[in-house]
């Protein structure tokens, strides 16, 4: 990939970098997640703990994936002209957080 192109303006390239590191801070902070929820302290039953704690880790995994995905392609368009990638990576994440919080709403309202 560096070789691909010009060099990027150094600030531009640094950006690229931290959002990438936001994505890395992102997919700690599901994994973070998953160790809370999987804590029998909550009152979630067994399987809504392992379907919440592997589908955060999952989910985890797909934002690294993202993140690596985007700043590839983003490092790639600076140094080419081209066309910046879009946010459907992130707008799948956002997704796939939002389903899981509705089965830990579910299963929380279940219980009681």
């Amino acid at each position: 990939m560096y070789s691909v192109g010009q060099d990027p303006e150094p600030r531009d390239s640094l950006a690229n970098e931290r959002t990438f590191l936001a994505w890395v801070r992102t997919s700690l902070a599901l994994v973070a997640g998953a160790v809370a929820v999987s804590s029998p302290a909550l009152e979630f039953s067994l399987t809504a703990r392992l379907v919440l704690s592997v589908g955060l880790v999952l989910v985890a995994a797909v934002a690294l994936g993202v993140g690596w995905h985007r700043w590839t392609r983003t490092e790639i368009a600076m140094r080419t002209g081209g066309a910046f990638p879009g946010f459907t990576g992130g707008m799948v994440v956002l997704g796939a957080v939002g389903v899981l919080m509705v089965v830990a709403l579910g299963s929380a309202l279940l219980r009681r």
